[in-house]
C-alpha cells in the first residue's frame, strides 16, 4: 500500500506523538526508527491506525538486547520473530486467536507480522543475500503473529507470566525457526499428550543443543490447556512435566558436541532441549477442540522479550 501522507499521518494519530520520536535502533544498520518510518512501513504492510501500537511495541520488544536482533538478522539460520499478543489490543486490533490464528484470514495476524519484517529490511537493513544469511528461511519471515485466547484458558495470560497486568496489552517477541504440528487427536489421557511434545522437542539438531541456550514456545488450544488444568496442573506443573521427560542421552551425541556448550543443558545422562522448565513458554491459542498442539521450534540465542503497548497522548 503506498505511505501516502494522509495514510501516515492517520496511523500517527493513533498514538498522537511526535513523527520524529525514535522508538529503537535496529541492527545490524543501526537505522533509527522513528514513529514515521515505523508508521510507513505499517502502511505498506496493510495495516489499519488501530493495528500501530502493537506494531509499535512489537519494534519495542525485538531491539531489546535479550533478543538479539542482529543475530537474528544475520544468522545463516531461518529465525524470524513470533509475535503473541495479549491484553485488551487484541480486541481493539480484531485480532484472531481462535481456529487459523496461525493461518491466512485475519487482517491483523497478517498485516502486523509484516509491518515488523519490511521494518527489518527497511529500517534494520536485514536484506536477504547481502545481510540475511538464512540458508533457506521459512514462512514465518513473511509474518508469524496471533492473539493469546485469554478468554478461553483457565491459565494467567502469558504477558501476566512475565510481570505484566492482565489490563496491560503487551507483544511478546520470540525468535522461531519452524513449527512442528503434534497431533493428539487419538490421545485421551492428557499426560500422552505432554509427553508427545516432549518427544517433539527431543532431537539432537536443535539450535538450543547446538548453543545450549535458548527458550521453547508450546501453543496449547483452549481444549488441553482446559484438560491440564482439570488434572490440577498449573503452567509450572506442564513446563516440570515436559522438562523432565524431554531429551536424549548423551551418549548418542558426537564427540565435539560434547566438548564445548552441551553441559549447561545435561542433567545426569540426559542432554535437555533447553536449560530449566521456565525456558518453555507456554501459549495458549487455536481452535476450542484438543487436538493439534504447535511445538514451535526456537532460534536458541535468543531470548523472549514483552513490551507492553505505548499509551497513546
Amino acid at each position: 500500500v503506498p505511505p501516502t501522507e494522509r495514510r501516515v499521518a492517520a496511523m500517527l494519530r493513533a498514538l498522537g506523538r511526535p513523527a520524529s520520536d525514535v522508538v529503537a535502533s535496529l541492527d545490524p544498520r543501526n537505522g533509527r526508527a522513528t514513529l514515521e518510518k515505523i508508521a510507513a512501513n505499517a502502511v505498506m504492510a496493510g495495516c489499519r491506525p488501530e493495528h500501530f501500537p502493537v506494531v509499535v511495541a512489537s519494534v519495542d520488544a525485538i531491539a531489546q538486547e535479550p533478543f538479539n536482533l542482529h543475530g537474528v538478522q544475520a544468522t545463516t539460520g531461518p529465525a524470524a520473530p513470533v509475535l503473541i499478543v495479549n491484553g485488551p489490543v487484541r480486541k481493539t486490533a480484531g485480532m484472531n486467536s481462535g481456529r487459523g490464528c496461525l493461518a491466512p484470514g485475519n487482517r491483523a495476524n497478517a498485516t502486523i507480522g509484516r509491518a515488523l519484517r519490511l521494518i527489518m529490511l527497511n529500517i534494520g537493513g536485514g536484506v536477504p543475500e547481502a545481510v540475511d544469511k538464512s540458508t533457506h528461511g521459512f514462512p514465518g519471515k513473511y509474518t508469524f503473529c496471533f492473539a493469546e485466547d485469554e478468554e478461553n484458558s483457565p491459565w494467567a495470560p502469558l504477558h501476566v507470566d512475565r510481570g505484566f497486568s492482565p489490563t496491560d496489552s503487551a507483544v511478546t517477541a520470540y525468535a522461531a525457526n519452524g513449527t512442528q504440528n503434534v497431533a493428539t487427536t487419538i490421545l485421551t489421557n492428557p499426560f500422552d499428550m505432554l509427553l508427545w511434545v516432549a518427544d517433539a522437542m527431543s532431537w539432537m539438531g536443535s539450535n538450543n543443543v547446538v548453543v545450549a541456550s535458548g527458550e521453547w514456545l508450546i501453543i496449547f488450544t483452549p481444549g488441553h490447556a482446559r484438560l491440564f488444568a482439570e488434572r490440577g496442573m498449573s503452567k509450572a506443573d506442564v513446563q516440570r512435566y515436559i522438562f523432565d521427560r524431554a531429551g536424549f542421552p548423551t551418549a548418542q551425541m558426537p564427540h565435539m558436541m560434547r566438548e564445548h556448550r552441551q553441559p549447561r543443558i545435561q542433567v545426569g545422562d540426559q542432554t535437555k532441549p533447553c536449560q530449566k522448565p521456565e525456558h518453555i513458554l507456554i501459549a495458549v491459542a487455536g481452535a476450542l477442540e484438543p487436538y493439534h498442539i504447535v511445538v514451535v521450534h526456537p532460534w536458541g540465542d535468543s531470548c523472549a522479550v514483552t513490551r507492553r503497548e505505548p499509551e497513546p497522548v
